[in-house]
Parts: structure tokens; C-alpha cells; sequence
């Protein structure tokens, strides 16, 4: 779980999201946003 949990921290830090807590709100509101994540799709 924390090799899942440190993926998605380094996700959202090379999308630009420097507040994590902002972050985690924006993709569990949005879910669909998750596929714009760097490196998730080609």
C-alpha cells in the first residue's frame, strides 16, 4: 500500500500539485481528472 500511496504522491507532484491535501480533494471529486495524471497514459 505505501509503494501505491508514494506513486500517487509522485504523480501529482510531477502534475504540478504542490498541496497534496488540494490534490487528493481534486481527483477523489473528479476521478475522471485521473487519467490527465503524467506517465498514466501514451
Amino acid at each position: 500500500m505505501a509503494t501505491l500511496r508514494n506513486l500517487a504522491i509522485g504523480l501529482m507532484r510531477q502534475a504540478g500539485w504542490a498541496n497534496l491535501a488540494a490534490a487528493t480533494d481534486h481527483y477523489r471529486s473528479r476521478p475522471e481528472h485521473v487519467l490527465d495524471l503524467p506517465h498514466l497514459t501514451s
